[in-house]
């Protein structure tokens, strides 16, 4: 078993999938971005986003091993880590939309980049994201699956046989 050495995880999963979703959506005009349709869009999309965000932490719930530890494990904390810095760079990129031009990112409205640029960091962002997500959600069923089997025979043990 590999856990954490802090909790941070275990609390703030539960609290991630609102705030980050509501951050990635309406986040950019906390910080001078102009807002138009991508809120719109947010408020449809958002849920669904929140829905699926929490589908780790609830098959964490059943990981024995980390509820006895009050902590998670190594590697899911890593996901979670990848995936909560990839929607933070996603709020401070997601160009807007509008019926006249496009809004630009925060970054770009505030001239740290150009649009296209910032398109293209959020692209990237949106991949690892995803990728951080799926990674959360394999580690936790790892997670569960170690915890519930006895004893298992190491390779190890097999090999020096």
């Amino acid at each position: 078993m590999n856990f954490s050495g802090n909790r941070f995880v275990r609390v703030f999963h539960w609290i991630a999938p609102v705030l980050l979703t509501f951050l990635v959506v309406f986040g950019r005009g906390f910080f001078g971005a102009p807002m138009g349709w991508m809120a719109l869009i947010g408020l449809f999309v958002g849920p669904f986003v929140i829905l699926a965000m929490y589908v780790a932490p609830i098959v964490v719930v059943f990981d024995r091993d980390a509820r006895a530890a009050r902590s998670t494990r190594l590697f899911y904390d890593i996901a979670s880590w990848v995936t909560w810095a990839a929607l933070l760079v996603m709020m401070f990129t997601l160009e807007d939309g509008g019926d006249a031009p496009p809004f630009g990112s925060v970054l770009s409205t505030w001239g740290w980049m150009s649009s296209e640029a910032s398109s293209n960091i959020f692209a990237v962002a949106l991949i690892i994201a995803f990728l951080g997500w799926v990674g959360t959600i394999v580690t936790a069923i790892i997670g569960v699956v170690d915890s519930r089997q006895g004893k298992r025979i190491s390779v190890t043990t097999l090999t020096d046989r």
